[in-house]
């Protein structure tokens, strides 16, 4: 087993509510994690992880890889639950990203794990509020007890990269076109673009 994890983080409510008009917000969610995913092909050494709760078990195995290490956990799990949990199986670092940051260049995730050489835990802001990274030595530190990806990050963690999530319809202005990958996102946004209106 590799030493490092990035873990996409499917728990909680999910990022339907970033659809716009006509739009399917299951859809645009499923198509945000599916892109978060395959941004962790792009980093060397760390397995691929998805954390999930019960209700989005469906959507975990649809996207997941051959390899993908899927973890279910409880829907109330905290991201310290998950780390310890990974903890558990053998990592010694690992890197929890949120499920609607379709966008998110591997080298803030990267980023997130270098900082680590020097910092218990870091964390990539999202520049609209929450956090897009949380990663951490393993077993976590009692800092991020109280940590939530939807919250404001604890005091006194490194700050590395930040980036944006996709909550609202007008997140996604935050979109780049001219970024590669966020290919199922942007193929889903495109079609329902190309709908002929009422």
């Amino acid at each position: 087993m590799r030493a490092r994890a990035a873990v996409l983080l499917l728990t909680g409510a999910d990022a339907s509510s970033a659809a716009p008009p006509g739009c399917d917000g299951h859809a645009l969610a499923a198509a945000m994690a599916e892109d978060v995913l395959t941004v962790f092909a792009e980093l060397d050494d760390v397995d691929e992880v998805i954390a999930f709760s019960e209700p989005r078990r469906v959507l975990a195995e649809a996207i997941g890889w051959p390899g993908t290490t899927l973890l279910c956990v409880p829907a109330e799990a905290t991201p310290a639950d998950v780390l310890s949990r990974l903890a558990g199986m053998g990592y010694r670092e690992a890197a929890l990203v949120a499920s609607d940051a379709p966008d998110l260049p591997a080298l803030h995730v990267a980023k997130a794990f270098s900082a680590l050489g020097t910092s218990p835990a870091a964390v990539a802001l999202a520049v609209n509020g929450g956090v897009v990274i949380l990663a951490s030595r393993l077993p976590p530190p009692a800092g991020l007890d109280g940590a939530a990806l939807d919250r404001a990050a604890p005091p006194g963690l490194r700050e590395t990269l930040p980036w944006h999530r996709l909550r609202r319809p007008a997140d996604l202005a935050l979109l780049d076109p001219g970024l590669e990958g966020w290919e199922a996102t942007r193929g889903l946004l495109s079609a329902g673009a190309d709908q002929p209106g009422p």
